[in-house]
């Protein structure tokens, strides 16, 4: 339940405001802490959570169909054998039942207008027949819960750049590139904390564990944004910017929109340096516990005591000023100075292009190519070669071993083999299982043939009902 405690945990604190009974204009300013009412086990919570995931898929595969209580009941007690129908019942209930919440918003005058709604039921549920389905605040609730912010998926966000300046949507930018630049702060901010705490050992097993995705992420965000860059300097873009903003109320500057970007890109050029030093001083055992150091007592205690002599000497050379008779009407002044961490300026500009690091050779892919390509262009060239039938005869196998997703990309991209080739789709389903167990199926059976031949047509496809072959 990672996604959803990420939703809770920053909403939480918001609920609070809202329930407070605090009086405007009372001196009472202190918090105390919240008392919740409950089982303090979680037990109801995760259940909700569950039944929301689950009627999301199934708001999926039925296009908004109800879905009966059943049903949710016997995929829940996955999770919860002994689950009994009551509790089911009342959580439903709980999440059918809306609350009405109170907001304010801004109006003509400036003033907050204060409004409210009850569209807070995350389940719709029918009234004779018990079914559920989510509502519109519930498919809501769970796709911000799902979308929690990932610097290794981030790199479909910086295609977005890309979209808004092809459509001349030049206003959706800078907020597309702060989504990014909110990924890369959090996974900064990590590396931050495991520096300071290295005793967190599953975070910084997964942070080792993913750090060629990392590079490859913000590699590809790299090109993407610089590819945007190179597009805002174009006199074709800068044209169509000068409409676009005659049309809109407020002043835009195409600097705003390369600044954005620029941010971005001075930010993955820091993240990358700090990734490559934990890394680096992991691999070389320099990262050690430090623990919490509470820096501003330690700036009063260097005033108020004399360091040690074989301490004094560092400490003045690197954090003092010249003069020690100097006197210092605060301490924190002196907080900047005792900070440890890196430096964030380099004099080298890192620019991220895999496509010299990485040969051609090196992919599975090309490999699996270079090794069967030959063979399989001469058994395509002899017959049309069928999905069903080169798994039969284990062109999926060679010296690499198990290859299944690269014959599979033959199928999809016939320029891989020759640019000769084409797919032909037969309108018949296929299903194989393979010998390690794995079973293949499809609703059409797709068949590499030479483009000389023409796409695949049987009579099968003709004989189909009208119905049945627009719904194919």
């Amino acid at each position: 339940m990672t996604a959803w405690s990420k939703l809770l945990v920053a909403t939480t604190r918001l609920i609070d405001l809202h329930d407070s009974a605090h009086e405007p204009g009372s001196p009472f300013v202190q918090v105390s802490q919240e008392s919740r009412r409950g089982l303090r086990d979680g037990y109801w919570l995760d259940l909700g959570c569950l039944l929301l995931d689950y009627l999301l898929d199934e708001d999926f595969a039925t296009n908004s169909a109800f879905v009966s209580q059943t049903r949710c009941l016997a995929a829940l007690r996955e999770y919860y054998p002994a689950l009994c129908h009551d509790d089911l019942s009342f959580v439903i209930n709980l999440l059918a039942t809306p609350s009405e919440l109170h907001l304010r918003d801004e109006g003509e005058d400036i003033e907050r207008v204060r409004r409210s709604t009850k569209r807070t039921a995350l389940v719709e549920k029918q009234g004779q027949t018990g079914q559920v389905r989510l509502t519109a605040s519930g498919r809501q609730a769970v796709t911000l819960a799902s979308a929690v912010e990932d610097l290794l998926y981030s790199e479909y966000d910086a295609a977005k750049v890309l979209a808004a300046l092809a459509r001349d949507d030049f206003g959706r930018v800078p907020d597309i590139t702060n989504q990014i630049l909110l990924a890369i702060r959090g996974l900064t901010q990590e590396l931050r904390r495991v520096r300071e705490n290295p005793t967190r050992e599953g975070k910084l097993s997964v942070l080792l564990d993913n750090e060629r995705h990392y590079h490859n992420a913000l590699s590809s965000i790299q090109r993407t944004l610089l590819d945007a860059r190179a597009q805002l300097a174009s006199p074709a873009l800068g044209e169509r910017f000068d409409v676009w903003c005659s049309n809109q109320d407020d002043e835009w500057d195409l600097r705003v929109l390369s600044s954005a970007i620029g941010r971005v890109l001075t930010a993955i050029e820091n993240l990358s340096r700090r990734l490559s030093e934990l890394i680096a001083d992991i691999a070389e055992g320099r990262v050690q516990s430090m623990g919490v150091v509470d820096f501003s007592a330690l700036a009063a205690q260097i005033l108020q005591a004399p360091l040690p002599e074989r301490l004094a000497e560092p400490v003045v050379k690197r954090m003092m000023p010249f003069f020690q008779g100097v006197s210092f009407p605060r301490v924190m002044p002196l907080v900047p100075l005792l900070e440890t961490r890196r430096a964030e300026s380099s004099p080298v500009a890192l620019v991220y292009d895999e496509a010299g690091d990485t040969h051609l050779e090196e992919t599975q892919l090309a490999r699996y190519l270079s090794s069967r390509g030959t063979e399989l262009r001469q058994r395509v060239a002899q017959a049309p070669l069928s999905l069903p039938d080169a798994l039969s005869e284990g062109w999926h196998l060679c010296e690499l071993g198990d290859c299944l997703p690269q014959l599979i990309n033959t199928f999809v991209d016939t320029g891989l083999l020759s640019e000769s080739l084409v797919v032909g789709v037969e309108y018949k389903p296929f299903r194989l299982v393979l010998p390690d167990g794995r079973v293949i199926d499809g609703p059409v059976t797709p068949t590499l043939r030479l483009a000389a031949d023409g796409i695949v047509h049987h009579a099968a496809e003709e004989a189909l009902p009208p119905t049945s072959a627009k719904e194919v």
